[in-house]
């Protein structure tokens, strides 16, 4: 390869440092169309060399284009967006009456380990609507336990089968079916 690069410069000393040349040479199909028609010159293998260079210069302006094409779109799309974003801002994004605050700093921060019910043990124990207690208590025990551990203790109608054994359908099924009776009780204003 050195010396096929040695003779090729000798013979075309104005592309020595050209970038293009140096990157087609160093592709092996063009080395091979180089050697080829610097041991066996003629006119056939020159046009056939400069179509491969033509084919090669043409990727390497089309990459540069696609490049520089992406590169001012991305530029110009964050441009509208920061415009757009500062123009329209989200309601809690706008700021307050106090100095330097926005609406979300006023949003409390939820964490997720504290449940609202931490201090009770069953769901009876949190109501405090005096109808809906009336229509809990006449629930099955199973029902109210499957609701006071979705409710109180959080847990998934998947963990509560398998703490009971059974299928996580017929948790659900009974959760829905004890919801359901809650609900009933209360439009009808019963208990």
């Amino acid at each position: 390869m050195d010396s096929l690069v040695i003779e090729f410069y000798r013979h075309y000393p104005h592309l020595k440092h050209n970038k293009a040349v140096e990157s087609f040479i160093s592709q092996g199909a063009n080395q091979k169309l180089v050697e080829d028609f610097l041991r066996h010159p003629s006119a056939k293998k020159e046009d056939r060399l400069n179509e491969a260079f033509k084919a090669h210069y043409f990727d390497i302006r089309f990459t540069s284009y696609v490049s520089s094409s992406l590169y001012f779109h991305s530029v110009n799309f964050d441009k509208r967006i920061r415009k757009y974003s500062e123009r329209h801002p989200l309601t809690l994004d706008n700021q307050t009456n106090e100095e330097g605050m926005s609406f979300v700093d006023l949003v409390p921060d939820p964490s997720p380990e504290i449940s609202p019910f931490t201090n009770y043990s069953t769901l009876g124990e949190c109501l405090e609507n005096e109808e809906l207690l009336k229509a809990y208590k006449t629930l099955t025990d199973k029902q109210k336990h499957i609701l006071d551990l979705a409710y109180v203790q959080e847990l998934s109608d998947t963990e509560i089968a398998r703490m009971f054994g059974v299928s996580q359908q017929a948790v659900s099924k009974t959760h829905r079916k004890a919801l359901r009776i809650l609900k009933t009780i209360l439009e009808k204003g019963e208990s």
